[in-house]
């Protein structure tokens, strides 16, 4: 069969439209799908790209944020025992009992690792007089109990949201805990003595109950519970605790014979006396490869830390502070290159009560640790009061001192040790 022109071109054309179908059904579609899972790949190595440049880029500032971090829970829990030893407790016990002048027996409960408690005290509804709501309606601070329920109603939502969304997100607390009851006799005086020795130790324990009778006119008696914690910590600062120093003779022979004790005990009792602190402020300086961060300041036994200040920096921090003196009252204030204290009041800064006649400054820093370490503080302190200013060195590199101090206004020693 012979095929005219226009047939061979009509085959041509459809032809051609059928191998364009079969590549785009078969060819196109699959490249173009394929296309697809290619970008998507791209747009998500590109922002895994960008996540990892963003984390290189605060790289540094997570490192300090994390010395910071540190250094805080060290802080925080340095008040608390690394671990309860029994025989440690026993002899700061009676330490405390011996300086205060108050006889007591001690009895202990187990250690026991348990959630801290909770004291809560018990809401007790007050009683009104019937010419108080007279009263306050005259006052203008009556309110009806429709006005009262609407405006606790939009709130009692929120805090029952906020109640469900603290108690998801906060675990039960724990901690490894001793209890000791404490049978005692003595003076009033001394009781008081022996309570304000308590409240103010260098270790966190707490007084939870206190029962009291008189015995004659100048003696009570009674019981007092007291509770000791202990916390695991980051670093080794408690390790000197952990040692038992008392590998002398102890006690007597014969237990029950006459006469007193003889060997470390008491010897060991009257060492760990500590010198009286008169530090108003600290400054601690560490090495750039410290855990910690290089320079830490702030208000000496701070408990709370609010007055710390903190800078990881490698190389060298400016930091100022300045005493000034109003109607006989000293303010202090000082900064870094980051932050500053107090956060409000800055013109004047935040009152205190210096424990000497002077203010007393101890900067406690370390020597380099190699030729990288090159953090340094240059401390400028502004004294405008009638006071000396003392600043304690202690402990810096000899050839390469980490820190120097320049001076304004009156009087500021400087004392290195």
């Amino acid at each position: 069969m012979k095929m005219s022109k226009k047939e061979k071109y009509l085959l041509g054309i459809l032809g051609t439209v059928l191998i364009s179908i079969l590549y785009y059904q078969f060819i196109y579609i699959n490249q173009v799908k394929k296309l697809d899972v290619k970008k998507k790949e791209k747009v998500e190595i590109e922002t895994r790209h960008d996540e990892v440049l963003q984390s290189i880029k605060t790289l540094e500032s997570r490192k300090e944020n994390l010395k910071i971090l540190n250094s805080s829970i060290l802080e925080k829990s340095s008040d608390f025992y690394p671990t309860i030893l029994q025989e440690k407790i026993i002899l700061e016990i009676d330490k405390l009992l011996t300086d205060s002048g108050l006889n007591g027996n001690i009895a202990f409960s187990p250690i026991e690792v348990a959630s801290v408690e909770t004291m809560v005290a018990p809401e007790v509804a007050k009683a009104e007089s019937s010419m108080k709501i007279i009263a306050d309606e005259y006052n203008g601070s009556y309110k009806s109990e429709e006005e009262a329920k609407k405006q606790e109603t939009p709130n009692a939502g929120k805090d029952e949201k906020s109640g469900e969304k603290v108690e998801s997100q906060t675990g039960v607390a724990t901690a490894e805990q001793l209890k000791v009851a404490i049978n005692f006799t003595g003076s009033y005086d001394t009781l008081k003595k022996f309570i304000l020795s308590v409240q103010e130790y260098k270790r966190k324990v707490v007084i939870t109950n206190v029962a009291i009778t008189p015995k004659s006119e100048a003696q009570v008696t009674g019981t007092m519970n007291i509770e000791f914690y202990a916390v695991p910590k980051l670093g080794d600062d408690d390790a000197a605790y952990l040692k038992w120093t008392m590998e002398s003779v102890h006690g007597k022979d014969i237990l029950f014979s006459t006469g007193a004790a003889s060997g470390a005990y008491n010897s060991t009792v009257e060492e760990q006396g500590t010198k009286v602190d008169i530090n108003d402020f600290v400054m601690m300086l560490r090495p750039t490869s410290s855990e910690l961060p290089v320079l830490t300041i702030g208000k000496a036994k701070d408990s709370s830390r609010e007055t710390y200040l903190y800078s990881d920096n490698a190389k060298i921090e400016d930091v100022e502070i300045e005493f000034n003196e109003e109607n006989e009252k000293i303010y202090y204030k000082y900064k870094t290159t980051k932050d500053f204290y107090p956060k409000s009041n800055t013109s004047v800064g935040k009152e205190i009560t210096t424990i000497s006649k002077d203010i007393v400054m101890e900067i406690t820093s370390e020597a380099r640790t190699s030729t990288n370490d090159n953090s340094t503080v240059k401390l400028k302190v502004i004294n405008n009061t009638k006071k000396n200013v003392n600043l304690i060195i202690k402990s810096d590199d000899n050839s390469n001192p980490r820190v120097s101090v320049v001076s304004e206004g009156n009087t500021v020693n400087v004392t290195k040790k």
